[in-house]
Formats: C-alpha cells, structure tokens, sequence
C-alpha cells in the first residue's frame, strides 16, 4: 500500500503529464478535468485583468497539492498579441515544497478582417 507522500507525487505526475498535454494542445479544460478527477476543489481567483483558478487537494493535513491556472491578453485596441496561458502546479508536504512543476502556451490570435477587402473575390 502506498504511504501518503507516494500518492501525493504520482498525482503530481500525472497533473505535470496533463499540464504537458493542455499547453500542446493549447486547451487548459485538459488540466481541469484531470484535477476534478482526483477530488480537487476549485476556486475562481479572476481579476479584471487576468481569468485565473486555483485547484487544491489535501491529502493529509500537511500534505497537500495546489495547482494555479492563469490566462491574460495583454493586448490593446492597436496591438494585438497572443493571450498567455500559464500553469504552476506545486506539493508541499510536511511544511516544505516536495515538487513544481511550470509550464505554458500562448493563445493563437484570432483577428477578424472587418473591411470590405474580405468580401472581393477574384475567383
């Protein structure tokens, strides 16, 4: 039978596996769904800037994983940049970070031509 700690890193292995998979297929749902699967609860820690969530497991009172998802656009009326997606998943145990793991992607830009350039066809 596996000890607490043990249980505790192989769902911090799959999560960094997970995490790994969101940001190559650019859907953070990925995490989110893997989270929900092992009991995490989730709180919306969104600011007007920024969509953010917290997921939390405690395992045992001094063993617990907390994972951090956060999306921001930086863009502005006249610039227009990729949002930026980052993860932060962290295992503290005991009073002491066991593991993090980091990672991210930047969203496509979806830009819609609204000129009447887009409606000449030449074909």
């Amino acid at each position: 039978m596996r000890t607490s700690i043990e249980y505790a890193k192989q769902i911090f292995e799959v999560l960094s596996f997970s995490i790994d998979q969101a940001c190559a297929e650019q859907d953070w749902l990925i995490v989110q769904r893997d989270a929900f699967a092992f009991g995490f609860t989730q709180s919306d820690e969104s600011m007007s800037s920024a969509y953010s969530q917290r997921f939390n497991l405690e395992i045992e009172p001094d063993i617990r994983l907390s994972l951090n998802y956060s999306s921001r656009d930086p863009s502005s009326p006249f610039l227009k940049v990729p949002a930026i997606s980052r993860f932060e998943l962290t295992l503290l145990a005991h009073g002491n970070e066991v593991g993090r793991y980091q990672n991210g992607f930047d969203e496509p830009i979806s830009v819609q031509d609204k000129t009447f350039w887009q409606e000449l066809s030449f074909a």
